[in-house]
């Protein structure tokens, strides 16, 4: 997060502020490497032309990167069905993710642990299950809501010691809204009889706090992250989300996101071959083989290099010196390989072997004269041996 760039969501309320705030500061300090963007979106509810006026002279004085929208959220809210609050949430989030992948940067918001709780209680009265004991995770698809990282404590002192302004939305005291009255009524009375936002959260978000000693620890960019077969094909897709958004944290990825969840476990049901993507990772699995998680950042999805003078052929990470009457190369294709008499598919071995249809096509094979002579298993796997054609000649 430190050289990458935050786009602020700045409502203009106090949590925001003291969002903002905090950038500016880890800034200022040297601590992050780019001044924040801070996005503001006038939801065209009631004339309140003064106060956004406002809000953008202030955002405009505290940053150069500031982006000020204004849309009729009413009007949006009526042609989707939606409710007013997610209507505002929707576009909210729309321009606020094309602006951050403009920029190569992420998205955050003021969100904190009483938030977290109302949010619960919201999707619990509307029949949410164990997902929503989940939700507002610290990061999650390139939104990041650090003051979740803060204790309650922390924050309302931080708030009273504030001298910055705070433009307040009429309507977070309209008790029109289910979360308003949430937050005025049913919030209070938890609060009174004990109830620890901080704790809640945490209960349900354990995995989001790196443990002492491994909150350093560099990932290794080529690892690759395999998962049983069997757990995802007979666990409840709730569980299946959890393992598989744990492998993809140790990898320093994203979390996935309900649809591409959906779509990955309608493959495993389906007890196929298939091989899936999003920007980040490749997911790839054979019909009997476990699922592989393959970062797309790693080596053994580029290509090879060679130095034809010294013979040396290098790939993830590994070197190997070739005969000097054979070329490299990572096209196994239609190629054919000498074993044993029979001349089979390149493909077909390779299927055998289960190595991931994206490692296929760069995993180095030889060839002397135009054929294939050599498959260089152990280039990807140490545990494999390489293949090796009938008329293979070693120097």
């Amino acid at each position: 997060m430190k050289s990458k760039p935050a786009v602020i969501s700045f409502s203009g309320g106090k949590d925001s502020a003291l969002l903002l705030h905090f950038y500016l500061w880890l800034y200022n300090k040297n601590i992050i490497s780019h001044s924040p963007t801070i996005y503001h979106l006038d939801h065209s509810i009631r004339d309140n032309a003064e106060q956004e006026s406002q809000i953008l002279k202030y955002i405009g004085s505290l940053a150069p990167n500031s982006i000020f929208k204004k849309k009729n959220v009413p009007k949006f809210a009526n042609k989707t069905k939606l409710s007013l609050e997610e209507a505002g949430r929707v576009l909210r989030f729309r321009d606020l993710e094309k602006i951050s992948e403009r920029i190569g940067g992420y998205i955050t918001t003021g969100h904190h642990a009483e938030d977290y709780l109302e949010t619960v209680l919201l999707q619990l009265i509307r029949g949410g299950g164990w997902n929503s004991l989940r939700t507002l995770g610290v990061l999650e698809n390139n939104r990041f809501r650090p003051l979740l990282l803060f204790r309650e404590q922390d924050r309302k002192t931080a708030l009273a010691k504030a001298d910055w302004p705070v433009f307040e939305d009429e309507s977070n005291h309209s008790s029109q809204y289910l979360r308003n009255r949430i937050r005025s009524e049913l919030l209070p009375i938890l609060l009174k009889e004990g109830a620890d936002p901080d704790k809640i959260f945490h209960n349900f978000h354990d995995s989001d706090t790196p443990r002492r000693g491994i909150a350093n620890r560099k990932v290794n960019e080529d690892e690759i992250r395999t998962v049983s077969r069997r757990i995802l094909e007979e666990e409840p897709a709730s569980v299946c989300k959890q393992i598989l958004d744990l492998h993809l944290k140790s990898l320093s990825l994203h979390p996935l996101n309900s649809q591409f969840l959906a779509d990955l476990l309608h493959n495993l049901d389906r007890k196929v071959s298939f091989s899936l993507e999003n920007k980040e990772v490749w997911f790839w699995k054979s019909v009997s083989s476990d699922l592989y998680i393959l970062p797309k950042t790693a080596s053994y999805l580029k290509p090879f290099s060679y130095n034809s003078d010294s013979f040396f052929l290098k790939w993830n990470g590994k070197t190997k010196k070739i005969p000097k009457n054979c070329e490299p190369s990572n096209d196994g294709k239609g190629e054919k390989i000498l074993l044993g008499g029979i001349h089979r598919d390149v493909s077909e071995i390779l299927r055998e072997k289960e190595i991931p249809v994206p490692v296929r096509k760069m995993l180095p094979i030889l060839k002397r004269e135009g054929k294939t002579v050599l498959l260089c298993l152990r280039m990807w796997d140490a545990r494999l041996d390489d293949i090796r054609a009938d008329d293979f000649q070693q120097d």
